[in-house]
């Protein structure tokens, strides 16, 4: 083959390469500002929660829930409050009015989050979703430990919404969340899946809300929430592209 041929080869091989890497416009994240709460979680040496921390951006104060008590803190320059609120060793299970509360406030948050999540979609805001993907992830997984210890059940929640490691980066420009938002982009059936979802899954945790506030001192064992747990773990199943639940067969 001559020179001129190799090289009107290699152009055309190059051009068909920068085609296909253009070809969509790349996915940037767009930021705004999220009105999630900010959930800490804090481990021993043995990898297991000592407690789990909740507090909003801007806030000088917070709320730890722990397997045994809890706390309330604030922390200002004229002011250090670490309050403890008490729980006996045999109704640990019970979900407190300060634990009520705090999940609330988490709960409320991700409700507004979750309207706003299914707004974008909708408009197909892809840079949005890309900057809130950064804090969903860590989000949930707060979430989880939080739901968890205010039960003081390591199974209160759907094992998924733990959100596995292997989920995503905590990087702005994180690959697992572009890959994410372009598989939504270019699936307008998992798209509208994941609407629906997410519209359920904020209905069931206004229920949810409203359930546990209402109700101090609840037995977790009389915990009505079954609804808003499965909304739960089908949305984090879209969402993070997952299979479906294995439905496990009743054995007479």
């Amino acid at each position: 083959m001559s020179a001129h041929r190799t090289t009107k080869a290699a152009v055309l091989i190059l051009g068909v390469l920068i085609s296909t890497i253009f070809s969509e416009e790349a996915i940037k994240p767009h930021p705004f500002r999220i009105p999630l709460a900010l959930i800490t979680v804090s481990y021993n040496d043995n990898k297991e929660v000592i407690e789990t921390f909740v507090t909003f951006e801007g806030l000088s104060e917070g709320w730890a829930i722990a397997g045994g008590d809890d706390r309330y803190v604030k922390d200002t320059r004229r002011e250090r409050v670490d309050h403890f609120h008490r729980e006996r060793i045999n109704s640990a299970y019970r979900i407190t009015a300060f634990e009520a509360s705090v999940m609330e406030k988490a709960g409320k948050s991700l409700e507004e989050t979750l309207n706003i999540f299914e707004k974008d979609l909708k408009n197909g805001k892809w840079g949005r979703l890309l900057y809130l993907d950064h804090s969903f992830p860590i989000f949930f997984r707060g979430f989880f430990h939080l739901y968890c210890g205010a039960h003081n059940s390591p199974g209160a929640l759907p094992k998924v919404t733990r959100i596995a490691d292997t989920l995503f980066d905590e990087s702005m420009d994180s690959p697992k969340s572009i890959e994410r938002i372009t598989t939504w982009k270019n699936n307008p059936e998992h798209t509208m899946k994941l609407r629906i979802a997410a519209k359920e899954f904020a209905f069931q945790l206004k229920q949810w809300r409203t359930q546990i506030i209402n109700t101090p001192d609840v037995d977790f064992r009389q915990d009505r929430s079954k609804s808003f747990r499965e909304s739960y773990e089908l949305f984090i199943r879209l969402y993070f592209n997952l299979p479906p639940a294995v439905l496990k067969k009743k054995v007479f």
